[in-house]
């Protein structure tokens, strides 16, 4: 039986007969086939199990067709290198069907340097480079497409031209055709993306709906959900931006912040739960929430730009004390209906601290009354929920003091001259007063001499009437 046994191999692997044969070997119950030298086993087939076990290497030749060097699994490719004519080659391909055999190039690089892990995987490629796929269909439909990356079941499975494209995660940038430079990290990120490109998705969900939309950066779970067509768009903190569509140059800080936008552009909002007046907005800051009750700075104020370089038709403010005297400055609560669950308040979450301020509907009949809308004392983008901008009255207060220095100073004036006639008057008066007390005194002084006179006159009658 070792003879027939050791013609058997001998005649299969040295064999050189060009005639068919079949050489059949039949094992017995739990018999093995071995292959060995004297010293080693180099091949052992278990009969009970069917296990095959290789002790030593299996060379391979390299694949360059579909004929050559494959490893099938069933009738599907398995594991193959296939390198294409007058490329570099160095590819690596293992998964049911990953990969194929129709990749070329017109120069070494096409066609080369790619990587496939997984069921289909890379399975369209023609003249891609550099790519690197891993998971269930990942990549499969890229055709020319190079340097890109994904990682993840479905990841990136649309693309077929565009390059540089990062995927990590399930379904990550799925639909993605053409779209180029885009980051996906987290499952579902970017996975409606078709052509939009240079876009940063960092989260589970994150850009989900995006198709066309570019350079945005997003997140945190769930940010810029909805954004399809937005740009420029970025927001760090779950679910910012989430209900964003179109909407562009927003930046948004903060968990939930900015979830309402829908349309508005170049918003800022900073802060949790922060919110522009409305959904459609555009050209606003927002920092916090509704319950936020203090903005703290090391500075007191914020610059704004004023240079006259800049400015057209400057004229002297109309608007001064007359406008600020029809104002009515309140004391009040806030009762804010967003504190309620049906949106409308019943005094029932007052706060029983006072504050002070000014109503907006009262500020807007002043303003109107004036026919100075232009002041925009009242922000009415959000007819629902009016806003004070209080800070614009600033101008009107320093013309107010202006023209009451102005009438302080004139009374004054007037008041240093009716001091200068006073004093005058004065000097005139007791100059008379004193020329008066003189006059009188000389008076006296001539009564009591022409009493004198009289007096001696009649003594002198006297005397020459008693001579007679």
């Amino acid at each position: 039986m070792k003879t027939k046994l050791f013609i058997i191999l001998l005649t299969a692997i040295l064999g050189s007969s060009t005639y068919s044969q079949s050489i059949t070997n039949t094992l017995g119950s739990s018999g093995s086939f071995i292959i060995r030298d004297d010293a080693s086993t180099f091949f052992t087939l278990e009969q009970a199990t069917g296990l095959l076990t290789l002790n030593k290497n299996m060379s391979l030749p390299s694949t360059t067709s579909s004929t050559l060097g494959i490893i099938f699994k069933g009738n599907d490719r398995f594991l193959h290198d296939f390198k294409a004519s007058g490329t570099d080659g160095y590819n690596t391909f293992v998964g049911i069907n990953a990969g194929n055999f129709t990749m070329g190039g017109s120069n070494s690089f096409e066609a080369s340097y790619n990587t496939a892990v997984g069921h289909s995987s890379l399975s369209s490629i023609t003249t891609g480079n550099s790519n690197s796929a891993f998971g269930w269909f990942a990549l499969s439909y890229n055709t020319t497409g190079f340097y890109n990356s994904a990682f993840g079941m479905a990841s990136l499975q649309s693309n077929t031209t565009g390059i540089q494209n990062s995927a990590f995660g399930l379904n990550t940038l799925r639909a993605n055709t053409e779209g180029g430079s885009n980051c996906a990290f987290g499952g579902f990120s970017l996975r409606a993306n078709t052509t939009g490109s240079q876009n940063s998705a960092f989260g589970s969900t994150s850009l989900n709906d995006n198709t066309t939309g570019s350079d945005n950066s997003a997140f945190g779970v769930t940010s810029l959900y909805r954004n399809t067509n937005g740009y420029q768009n970025t927001a760090i903190g779950g679910a910012t931006l989430d209900y964003n569509t179109i909407g562009f140059n927003n930046s948004a800080f903060g968990y939930a912040a900015g979830v309402s936008v829908t349309t508005g552009s170049n918003l800022t909002l900073i802060g949790y739960n922060a919110e522009p007046s409305s959904p459609t907005t555009t050209g606003e800051i927002t920092l916090g929430n509704y319950s936020v009750g203090a903005l703290r700075c090391n500075v007191p104020s914020i610059s704004s730009l004023s240079d006259a370089r800049d400015k057209k038709n400057i004229q002297d403010l109309k608007l001064g004390i007359d406008f600020l005297m029809k104002l009515q400055p309140r004391q009040f609560n806030w009762d804010k209906r967003e504190w309620y669950d049906n949106s409308t308040s019943d005094g029932s979450k007052m706060q029983k601290i006072p504050t002070a301020g000014f109503i907006a509907q009262e500020l807007d009949t002043v303003q109107m009354s004036a026919n100075a809308e232009w002041l925009n004392l009242v922000l009415k983008s959000n007819p629902n929920k009016l806003e004070a901008t209080s800070g614009n009255l600033l101008p009107i207060i320093v013309k107010a003091i202006q023209d009451l220095k102005r009438e302080n100073d004139q009374l004054k004036a007037k008041n240093e001259v009716a001091q200068v006639v006073n004093e005058n008057l004065k000097t005139t008066t007791d100059d008379l007063k004193e020329r008066l007390i003189k006059f009188e005194n000389m008076q006296t002084q001539l009564v009591a001499e022409i009493e004198k006179l009289k007096s001696n006159n009649d003594e002198t009658t006297k005397v020459s009437l008693g001579t007679k």
